[in-house]
């Protein structure tokens, strides 16, 4: 069977990432007084079952000629209706783009022959205490998968997720729970073939 060559590129998705890490982040000054720190509430994140349920979408990989990703109707099941729903040339093929939208929450899931080739949730926040330390960290090695990089930091508060011919790719960004006056500290972690870089 011939393999389909085609790139998926999450564009807007790793966009938005990008943007909403850069736009909690302003440089500190060495001399911030622990009186401007605080902890985030531990009160229930809004919108965290759309977060935990984009962790059930399947995307399909290259080897598998593309097929046995999450369908659009399993979609439904997760995250309604979609919001949003468009058709994007990538290569010799065509991508169906569906986006689902939960206040500032956006979840966009990229399709190949109804097969979930790529994903990503941005605008979103997990409400948690600030565990992600710098002994947290300092355990983070290139070469770590993006599981063993969870166990350590818990799960990302946005994701974006993408399988092409060439590669599969992933940009994780977790906030650290962390609030002052002057910043939102975070992290961004790239991951090629599952593996960090």
């Amino acid at each position: 069977m011939k393999k389909k060559a085609f790139r998926v590129f999450l564009v807007a998705g790793i966009a938005l990432l990008t943007t909403t890490a850069c736009s909690n982040t302003k440089k500190t000054s060495s001399s911030s007084s622990s009186s401007n720190i605080t902890l985030q509430s531990s009160s229930e994140t809004p919108h965290k079952n759309i977060r935990l349920n984009l962790n059930s979408v399947h995307i399909a990989h290259a080897a598998d000629q593309f097929q046995g990703g999450t369908t659009l109707e399993q979609l439904k099941n997760l995250f309604g209706e979609p919001s949003k729903s468009d058709q994007v040339p990538s290569g010799n093929a065509t991508l169906d783009v569906y986006t689902w939208t939960f206040d500032k929450v956006i979840v966009t899931v990229q399709l190949f022959q109804d097969s979930t080739i790529a994903r990503s949730i941005s605008n979103f926040t997990f409400i948690r205490d600030a565990t992600i330390t710098s002994k947290k960290y300092n355990q983070l090695t290139n070469g770590l998968t993006y599981e063993q990089v969870v166990s350590i930091l818990g799960e990302p508060d946005n994701l974006a997720q993408s399988a092409s011919s060439d590669s599969e790719n992933i940009q994780a960004v977790w906030n650290s729970g962390i609030k002052s006056n002057m910043s939102n500290p975070y992290i961004k972690l790239t991951f090629v073939n599952n593996s960090l870089t």
